[in-house]
């Protein structure tokens, strides 16, 4: 099927003689080559992390922990502004290509710590005498933390824009047929993200508990040059379109319309002519949600007096007073939307599985009879691969029975599978949980170590949570978010799981002190057995248990999903399909 719309796709390609021959198929070898090798190289560092900052800086476990969780959301806010730059002024490539590059000074910064002795402190066994071990300075912090910085930058870059700036590359293509290529592309991206998790998680994790340091983060540093390249090589090959102040600044006048005339009372009757709108709009007056909002659109709220005309052109100071149905109604959808967003923070706490990696070097990871042991970073693979193996079944097996048993075409709804990913979150801590207390209980009463493949339930659910959750929210905001946000569906997505990290980290700090109070161990301590890690599994588990409930309420004042209005390009306006 693929094969025969791809097919379809270059056939079509005839069609456009007349243009300078860039964007197509020809351009997606650079920009996914690009996204691969930038995946491997950021998943191979972040997997197994946790154990450099450890051994390496010193530094606790929860410590780094927190450390991670900072730098998680500091990256994951960064495409905020990554997408405003983008959208509004540079335009993707060069957004892109800025990423790509900061990503590349960041892991140069991180390799360098390995190599110059002075980047870090001085060598120490944290397993044999961690009380010993000196803790880092403020040079090496400082060298460090501006690692972490250009990489946050370059996620910036990349994350928002990537995506995006690959589907620019088919808008050139008529569109009914674009449609078709989009869904052959955006399979690909999503794989290449599983395949580049999966070799990340085993093969580069594998190097760096085999070979060291120096290799082991000398190998993303390679992959990440690579992928810096190969996107710059295709420079000639892409479609750049320029950045674009409309939806934004439209956004922002209907707010500053909003407040400034919250005064005024909203007519007894809703009708044409009582509202502003563009010329030609399908949409001349505002839908009943958010009422409030539609004084930012009455002609008759302005002290001046109704525009003279409906066009959107005007002369007088009504101008910057009134803005248009259309600016509303995005406004309102936004407004809307931010409800249900606010209550997926919990699936970064989820994924997020820092403290997996330090459990797993405790336990039994020997495979076979040939005593093989598989890196503790490597566990994550089993994350991965069961959210690829959920999604690409969903659409083909799972999707036509549970369309059966509901009668949604979708099979589950949008805001079902949210509630689902937020469920298996909840059930993934509860699971890592149980298991650190068994092999806690173990460990102290000098048992066997405990098989680190009991570690794999909680990232397959994990896993789940992803697969439900993560995509269940990109198409929530892609369908209700009008089109002309649509690449903000990756922000918004990306701001959740940086608000959540904070919330992590918080959380994790607040524990600790709080465990420690009257001189006692605590619940993070540097020694897993010593302390109670299951414990805060737990509190996590609960926590998440309250998200879920909060969650039912959001989904219940938001209301029927797919009735906000849907827009699509028009000319020089933005009009509601019928």
């Amino acid at each position: 099927m693929e094969h025969s719309l791809v097919a379809e796709a270059e056939a079509a390609q005839g069609c456009f003689k007349a243009n300078d021959g860039k964007g197509g198929f020809k351009a997606l070898p650079f920009i996914i080559s690009n996204e691969i090798l930038e995946k491997v190289a950021g998943f191979g560092l972040n997997a197994n992390f946790i154990t450099y900052l450890n051994m390496q800086y010193h530094l606790s476990i929860a410590s780094a922990g927190i450390i991670l969780f900072v730098w998680s959301a500091v990256s994951s806010f960064a495409p905020i502004p990554g997408a405003v730059i983008a959208d509004m002024y540079l335009g993707r490539f060069i957004v892109v290509a800025i990423g790509s590059i900061a990503c590349l000074i960041g892991i140069v910064f991180i390799w360098l710590s390995t190599m110059i002795p002075g980047a870090r402190p001085p060598p120490c066994n944290m397993k044999l005498s961690a009380e010993k071990c000196a803790p880092p300075g403020l040079r090496h912090m400082a060298w460090l933390l501006a690692g972490f910085a250009f990489l946050s930058i370059g996620a910036g870059g990349v994350r928002p824009c990537s995506m995006a700036f690959g589907a620019d590359q088919f808008s050139r293509h008529p569109k009914e047929r674009r449609a078709r290529i989009l869904q052959v592309y955006f399979n690909a991206y999503y794989g290449s993200i599983g395949v580049a998790f999966m070799v990340a998680v085993t093969v580069v994790v594998y190097v760096q508990d085999s070979f060291g340091w120096k290799v082991g983060i000398a190998v993303p540093m390679g992959l990440m040059l690579l992928s810096a390249a190969s996107f710059l090589l295709g420079s000639g090959l892409y479609i750049k379109d320029k950045g674009s102040k409309q939806m934004f600044c439209g956004i922002g006048d209907a707010v500053a319309a909003a407040v400034r005339n919250r005064g005024q009372q909203l007519p007894a009757k809703t009708e044409d002519g009582v509202y502003h709108h563009l010329k030609d709009s399908k949409l001349t007056v505002p839908t009943d949600r958010l009422m409030f909002l539609n004084k930012a659109c009455m002609i008759s709220s302005t002290k001046e007096g109704a525009p003279s005309s409906n066009d959107g052109v005007d002369g007088s100071s009504n101008e910057r007073r009134l803005c248009t149905v259309d600016q509303v109604e995005q406004l309102k959808s936004t407004v809307r939307v931010m409800l249900i967003w606010s209550s997926t923070i919990f699936l970064a706490l989820s994924m997020n599985q820092f403290f997996a990696v330090p459990q797993a070097q405790q336990m039994d990871r020997r495979v076979g009879a040939g005593g093989f042991r598989v890196p503790s970073g490597s566990f994550a693979v089993f994350n991965m691969a069961t959210m690829s193996l959920w999604s690409g079944s969903y659409d083909r097996w799972i999707a036509p029975a549970l369309r059966r048993l509901t009668g949604n075409p979708r099979g589950l709804s949008m805001k079902q599978r949210i509630g689902g990913g937020l469920l298996f979150g909840t059930a993934a801590m509860a699971a890592a949980a149980m298991v650190e207390g068994a092999r806690r209980r173990q460990a102290v009463a000098g048992g066997a170590a405990m098989s680190a493949f009991w570690l794999v339930p909680q990232f397959a659910l994990a896993g789940l949570a992803e697969a439900f959750g993560v995509i269940g929210v990109i198409e929530f905001y892609y369908t209700e978010l009008p089109k002309s946000m649509a690449s903000w569906s990756m922000a918004l997505l990306y701001m959740s799981l940086g608000v959540g990290s904070l919330l992590g980290s918080l959380i994790t700090k607040v524990v600790q002190e709080a465990s420690r109070r009257g001189g006692k161990t605590g619940w993070l301590p540097e020694d897993l057995n010593a302390g109670r890690y299951d414990n805060f599994y737990w509190l996590l588990a609960g926590l998440g248990a309250v998200n879920f409930v909060y969650f039912l309420w959001c989904g219940w004042a938001y209301g029927e999903e797919g009735k906000n209005v849907e827009w699509e390009d028009d000319g020089e306006t933005e009009s509601p399909m019928a």
